[in-house]
Order: structure tokens, then C-alpha cells, then sequence
């Protein structure tokens, strides 16, 4: 028995040491990975990256951090996350066997710069609509008379304050009371160091931007109006009043004004606010006079009369060397220069109580007639109708363009976005209100605002 013990165990030892090698085989790191894409859908990234090969045939775990926060952790080769606007990111993916082997990528790159609508509505709220999603990013109250002004990443309003709201957020980031027995400011227009206002009392309020100090203060004796601004003056054009003023920014006093005639029995007004152009500034009358003055002296330059019944509503543009502008019945483009008519359009009803907005040679302008409305394109060269859009109530929203896309809104809460070339519904939306006033477009921080022809700062 115990010789059959050791010939087994004899043959055991001789076996061979390659059939019985435990040796471990070192493990094999994941190759190295790389970006493929990075998609930007409106608020929305997408990060896609090539796979990691691993030769030992593992499965490769892969974690996703966009500035350092653990986005997600996943086996597929894609990972996507919804970020902030106007805003650049660093990220990093890291790819492991989970037996100790890693490799990783770093990448950077930039969220979509947001593109914003501000209107409001007859309830007093005004929405910031992301033209991506088409949704809200946020809402605030409003004044019934306002602007929609924006200084770099700020929105100026003026319900109980003048408050600098945060563009993408709504947030407010600044306040000042000039007089605290103001409620409401309106016609709100900046510049770069300082904020200009009227209040409830009708009185114009200079504020600085930074600190938000009041440095000068002027009545106008119960009545507001629209303003405009260059480097030197505010320029003031009553609606109930006849003069137009130029008040020196830094003293709030005047260094001109000019008194319109009244020699027709009618009380004279301005209801437009003055477009400037080089050193002119033009405007018209509730009577029926276009004038052009020298915007340093106030001297008239020129002015024309399109009949005493034929009040000039709409606030004037440019086109070239045309000056287009709108009384309720006609729209026309004088020559900047002498105030000849180039051309006129007159449609076969309805009304202009909506001021033209020009972009790439077509002149767009909103028609209100009795319960309807309609969007105009005409040709800004010689006033030819391109197309009609029809409305579905009244309009006294001004018109913008960006990117080939008009936006408009009417009394019967509809908001359009509208193909500036073809005349073809883009998207309309439904606020809760009607919509009166003039919508603003907003690029990024501010980068490009397209503001409408009644707002001084599109000058």
C-alpha cells in the first residue's frame, strides 16, 4: 500500500510546470479617449466621446464632470446635462476598468448664448421668453407705461423704484428711489454712466448707474413723454405740450428748446419721440408737420405738411438717406436731407398706431382695422407691398426683427414670430392678457439688443 502511494506521488512531481503556471497577467489600462461632439440644444449639452478600448475585453465605466461636479456615471460614451446660458465650462471624463486601470480626457468649451423676448401684456406682467424653449424663464410685474431697457446684463424698470432685474433670472440686482413718493417710473433710457427717468409727477430724474444717486431733477409740469439721448443731451418731446427740449446731461437744464407754430386753431403736440440721425434730429407733430431741426441748435432745417387732419403717430426710422414716418392713415419716407417725399403708401383700410421697423431694405409695420390687424412688409425703396400677414385683433405693437424672424403681438394675447422674408408663421403663442406694447430682443449679456423704432435707444 505504500509503494502504490509514493509511484503516484513519484508521478505528480514529474508532471509538467507549464500546465500548472498561476503566474497573473498584469491588467491592461483602458485606452485613451477623446471627444467626439459637443451638441448645444438651447439650455441643453451634449457631450459625445469616443469608446475606450480596453485589451483585456473589460467593461469601461465612465464618470462625467462639467467644473469639477459629477454629472453622471454611465457605461455609454455620451452624457448630457442641462447648464446656464452665456457661461464657459471646463469638463473631464474619466474612463476606468474598475481594476485600477484609468484614463481621462479635459475639454472646455462655452454654454449657447440665450436669446430673449421681453414683452408684456395688459396685466402687467412681463415675460422674458426663451426663444429656444419657447417658455418663460421668468416673469415680474410691470408698469402699464414702461420700456424695456438693458445696460450690459441688467433690464431696467420702474415699478415702485427703478430696479435693474438680472437678465436671465429676473433677480434684482440694483434699486434707486429717486423720490419716494414716485410710484412709477417710465420711459426709462440709459447710457453708460447714467440712468434717465421720468417719474409719476412728470418730473426727468438723472441717476447714476453705479451708486444709484439722483444728480439732477427737472419738472415738466404734469406730463411725461418719450425720451432720446446722444453723448451730450436727453431729448425731451411733450405729448401734451408743444415744445421739444434738449436738457444738457450733466446739469438738467436746457440748451435749447424749440416752440412749435399754432397757427391753425388746433392745439399743437408732439406724440412721437425724435429720431436722431448724425446731427439732426426729426420728429412730427399731431397736425400733420415733419420737421428736422440741427439736433446742437435747434434750428429748423426743414419741415413738411401733410395735412392738418393727418397727425403723425408712429415714431420715424431710417432707411439710407429716407427718413420713414407713419401718421395714422400714411406711411412716408421723406429725404433726410430736404424733406422731399420719395414715396407714400396708403393702405385701403385700417390704421398705423404701430411704428416701422427697417431690416435688410423691407420696412415692417403693424396695421390695426376695427377688430383685425395685419403685419405690412413693404419694400423700403419705394414702398410696394411684399406681403401681407393677417392678425387676429388690433396692433399697436411695434414690430423688431432679428434674425429674419419678425416679432409682433395684438390684442388678442397673441405673440407671433413671423418669417421676415416669406411672410410665413413661424410660432404664435398665447399670454394672458392683450398685448399693447412693443417687444425687446435680447443676444446674450446684452451683446445685441434689438429695440423698437418707439424706443429712443434705438438711435
Amino acid at each position: 500500500m505504500k509503494y502504490i502511494i509514493l509511484i503516484i506521488l513519484v508521478a505528480c512531481l514529474s508532471c509538467s510546470s507549464d500546465d500548472n503556471d498561476t503566474t497573473i497577467k498584469p491588467n491592461s489600462e483602458p485606452v485613451s479617449i477623446k471627444i467626439d461632439a459637443i451638441v448645444l440644444d438651447g439650455a441643453k449639452v451634449t457631450i459625445d466621446w469616443s469608446d475606450a478600448k480596453d485589451d483585456d475585453g473589460d467593461q469601461i465605466f465612465y464618470k462625467l464632470y462639467i467644473d469639477s461636479i459629477l454629472i453622471t456615471e454611465t457605461t455609454e460614451s455620451i452624457g448630457s446635462a442641462i447648464l446656464a446660458y452665456n457661461t464657459a465650462y471646463s469638463g473631464r471624463i474619466i474612463a476606468t476598468d474598475k481594476k485600477g486601470g484609468t484614463t481621462e480626457v479635459n475639454f472646455e468649451f462655452s454654454s449657447l448664448k440665450s436669446k430673449i423676448l421681453l414683452y408684456s401684456d395688459g396685466s402687467g406682467t412681463l415675460y422674458a421668453l426663451d426663444l429656444y424653449t419657447l417658455k418663460p424663464l421668468w416673469e415680474a410685474r410691470t408698469p402699464f407705461v414702461d420700456n424695456h431697457t438693458i445696460s450690459n446684463d441688467l433690464l431696467y424698470l420702474g415699478l415702485n423704484g427703478i430696479y435693474g432685474l438680472d437678465i436671465l433670472s429676473g433677480e434684482i440686482k440694483w434699486t434707486s428711489k429717486p423720490d419716494t413718493n414716485n410710484n412709477d417710473y417710465r420711459n426709462i433710457i440709459v447710457d453708460d454712466l447714467n440712468i434717465y427717468a421720468f417719474g409719476s409727477n412728470s418730473t426727468l430724474y438723472c441717476v447714476n448707474k453705479t451708486t444709484g444717486a439722483t444728480l439732477w431733477e427737472r419738472s415738466f409740469l404734469n406730463y411725461y413723454a418719450p425720451l432720446s439721448i446722444d453723448s451730450d443731451r436727453v431729448f425731451v418731446c411733450s405729448r401734451n405740450d408743444d415744445e421739444l427740449y434738449a436738457i444738457n446731461k450733466q446739469t438738467g437744464l436746457a440748451d435749447w428748446s424749440f416752440k412749435l407754430s399754432n397757427n391753425t386753431g388746433a392745439a399743437a403736440k408732439i406724440d412721437t419721440n425724435p429720431l436722431i440721425v448724425n446731427n439732426d434730429i426729426y420728429f412730427g407733430d399731431n397736425i400733420g408737420r415733419f420737421y428736422s431741426l440741427d439736433k446742437n441748435t435747434g434750428v429748423q432745417n426743414w419741415s413738411v405738411d401733410a395735412g392738418q387732419f393727418n397727425s403723425f403717430y408712429a415714431s420715424p426710422t431710417q432707411f439710407k438717406e429716407l427718413i420713414i414716418a407713419g401718421t395714422y392713415s400714411t406711411l412716408y419716407a421723406y429725404n433726410l436731407n430736404n424733406g422731399s417725399t420719395t414715396w407714400e403708401y396708403k393702405p385701403n383700410e385700417g390704421t398705423f398706431e404701430t411704428s416701422p421697423f427697417v431690416y435688410n431694405d423691407k420696412i415692417y409695420i403693424g396695421l390695426s382695422k376695427n377688430g383685425s390687424g395685419e403685419l405690412l412688409c413693404l419694400n423700403a425703396n419705394d414702398g410696394s407691398i411684399i406681403w401681407r400677414f393677417d392678425l387676429e385683433n388690433n396692433t399697436t405693437t411695434s414690430p423688431i426683427v432679428y434674425d429674419n424672424v419678425v416679432y409682433i403681438g395684438d390684442w388678442s394675447k397673441n405673440m407671433y414670430a413671423v418669417n421676415a422674408e416669406t411672410g410665413l408663421l413661424n410660432w404664435k403663442i398665447i399670454s394672458k392678457d392683450a398685448i399693447f406694447k412693443s417687444p425687446t430682443f435680447i443676444l446674450g449679456e446684452g451683446e445685441i439688443v434689438i429695440y423698437p423704432s418707439i424706443n429712443g435707444l434705438k438711435n
